[in-house]
C-alpha cells in the first residue's frame, strides 16, 4: 500500500531507503522486526522442540517460501516499483498539502478562525491524533473497495496472488493500487489536518519521532514488517480490536472463504470492528495464502504484474456492456475455483 503515513520526502531514492527515517525500509525499523521475530522463535522454541532444532536461520528464512516462484516474482517487482515508480508516488502527498490548505481556506471563508485555547499539549496531542486516524481511515475504505468493486479487485489481485508472504509482499502492489489508496488517504488525512489548523490556529504541531508522526513510527517499529511473513504475531482480546497485528494481516491473505475480505485495516483495527471486517486472531488457525487456488501463478511474472490487471479489467468492461450480471453475482468479485 501507497505509503501516505510517511509525510514528505520529495525525492526518494533506491539505495537510500534504509537510511531514511521517512521510508518504511528504514534500517531501525528493519532490525526492530527482526529482533521480534528472533523473540517469537525463543517462544515457541520453549513450546515447540522441533522449532528449536530447526535453528533460527531456516525459521526466519524458510528456502519454501523465500526461493517460491511467487516470492521471486515480489523481488524484481518490488525492485522495478522502487526505480519507476517511487517519484511518481511521492507526488502524491502533495493531494494532502492541498486538501489541507483548501479546508483552511474554505473554513476560513465562512468564519473566521475560533483559535480556540487550548494548553500546547492538548492541541498537540488533538492533531496527532485525528490526522492519523483520518488517513488511516482513507487507507481502510481504499482497501475496502478494492476488494468490494470488481474492476477495482482486478488491480488488487496483484497483491492477493502471492502464494507465499515475504516483507517484499508488502511491495506487491499494482501502481494504480497504490495511487488510489494513497489518494484517499491523503485527502481525508488533509481534511482532518485543515479542520485542525483551522480550529487551533495558529498552526497545531504533532507529537513526532524520526521525523513522523509518533504513532506511524510506534507501528513501523512494532513489527511492521512481520505483516508480509510466515511469522505469527497475533493482538489478542482488547488489543487486537485496536491495532492491526501481523497476524490479523496474514489472515487477511488467507484462500479461505471465511476470511476473505477481513482484516482491511493498516494500523487501526477500529474500522474493520465498527463495520463489520474484523476478525480475531486469538485462536491461530491453519489456512493457505493466495486466492482461488486458480489464477495466482498467472501473475508470476513482473510482465503479468503490471499489465495483466488491464487485460481482465478491459474484459470485465467488455461482459458487462454485453449484459448484466445476475444479482446474486454483482458485487462478489472472488470466486472459488471447483476444480
Amino acid at each position: 500500500m501507497f505509503d501516505a503515513l510517511s509525510g514528505l520526502n520529495p525525492v526518494p531514492r533506491f539505495v537510500d531507503m534504509f537510511a531514511d527515517p521517512l521510508d518504511r525500509w528504514f534500517a531501525l525499523y528493519l532490525v526492530c522486526s527482526f529482533l521480534i521475530a528472533f523473540a517469537v522463535f525463543l517462544w515457541e522454541a520453549r513450546r515447540d522442540p522441533d522449532v528449536l532444532a530447526q535453528g533460527l536461520w531456516r525459521h526466519l528464512f524458510p528456502k519454501k517460501i523465500y526461493a517460491h516462484k511467487s516470492a521471486i516474482a515480489d523481488y524484481y517487482y518490488f525492485a522495478l516499483n522502487k526505480l519507476l515508480f517511487v517519484l511518481v508516488f511521492s507526488e502524491l502527498v502533495v493531494v494532502s498539502s492541498w486538501a489541507q490548505s483548501g479546508t483552511v481556506q474554505g473554513l476560513g471563508a465562512i468564519a473566521k478562525s475560533p483559535e480556540l485555547a487550548l494548553p500546547v499539549w492538548l492541541a498537540t496531542l488533538s492533531t496527532t491524533l485525528i490526522w492519523i486516524l483520518a488517513i488511516d481511515f482513507g487507507l481502510w475504505l481504499g482497501h475496502y473497495l478494492m476488494h468490494k468493486v470488481p474492476i477495482l479487485w482486478e488491480f488488487h489481485k496483484v497483491h492477493h496472488s502471492a502464494e507465499v508472504l515475504t516483507p517484499f509482499t508488502a511491495g506487491r502492489m499494482h501502481p494504480l493500487d497504490d495511487i488510489f489508496t494513497g489518494l484517499l488517504g491523503g485527502v481525508l488525512g488533509g481534511i482532518a489536518s485543515g479542520v485542525c489548523y483551522y480550529l487551533l490556529a495558529p498552526q497545531p504541531q504533532m507529537f513526532g519521532v524520526l521525523q513522523l508522526n509518533i504513532l506511524t513510527s510506534i507501528f513501523y517499529a512494532a513489527g511492521f514488517h512481520l505483516r508480509h511473513s510466515h511469522i505469527w504475531l497475533p493482538y489478542k482480546g482488547w488489543l487486537g480490536r485496536l491495532f492491526v497485528s501481523p497476524a490479523h494481516h496474514q489472515l487477511h491473505h488467507s484462500k479461505a472463504e471465511r476470511h476473505w475480505d477481513k482484516n482491511l485495516g493498516f494500523m487501526f483495527a477500529i474500522w474493520d470492528g465498527m463495520f463489520g471486517t474484523l476478525y480475531a486472531v486469538d485462536q491461530r488457525e491453519e489456512f493457505e495464502i493466495g486466492m482461488n487456488g486458480r489464477e495466482e501463478p498467472e501473475y508470476h511474472s513482473v510482465r503479468a504484474l503490471y499489465f495483466l490487471p488491464f487485460v481482465k479489467a478491459w474484459r470485465l468492461v467488455r461482459a458487462k456492456g454485453r449484459a448484466v450480471a445476475p444479482p446474486a453475482e454483482v458485487g462478489k468479485p472472488r470466486q472459488v475455483s471447483k476444480t
